[in-house]
């Protein structure tokens, strides 16, 4: 007896099973997916603060009479949606920006909001530490 091949070399409960298995997968694939770009813009986004942070705080340290004028305008420039905190101390300047996490559809698993933290020293100050 010779092996079955062509059309009928399945048992005839067999025809289809590859398209179900498939249907079953698929959602799955979707979701790792859909996982797969919110972790890439998650981590686009942190990197974006971070930089918007570090120009506005190298700003605000460069010029303090004007500090949180030039500090908001960097971060303006590299971050428009998020919201700036700025912190002028005797011999720090402090930024924070802070930005909501855009949310690709039916990933939740992240927190909502993202942001940076940066400190610079002052400029204008001496560099001479005092005891």
């Amino acid at each position: 007896m010779r092996p079955a091949h062509g059309p009928r070399a399945f048992a005839p409960g067999d025809r289809g099973q590859a398209t179900v298995e498939f249907a079953l997968i698929l959602p799955l694939l979707v979701i790792g997916a859909l996982l797969l770009l919110q972790v890439g813009q998650v981590a686009l986004l942190e990197i974006r603060l971070e930089h918007a942070a570090r120009e506005g705080a190298r700003a605000a340290a460069a010029d303090p009479d004007t500090a949180t004028r030039r500090a908001l305008d960097a971060v303006a420039r590299s971050a428009p949606q998020a919201t700036t905190t700025v912190r002028v101390g005797a011999r720090w300047v402090e930024v924070r920006v802070q930005r909501e996490i855009p949310l690709v559809p039916l990933v939740n698993l992240v927190p909502r909001t993202a942001s940076a933290d940066v400190t610079m020293r002052r400029e204008d100050v001496d560099n001479v530490v005092t005891p």
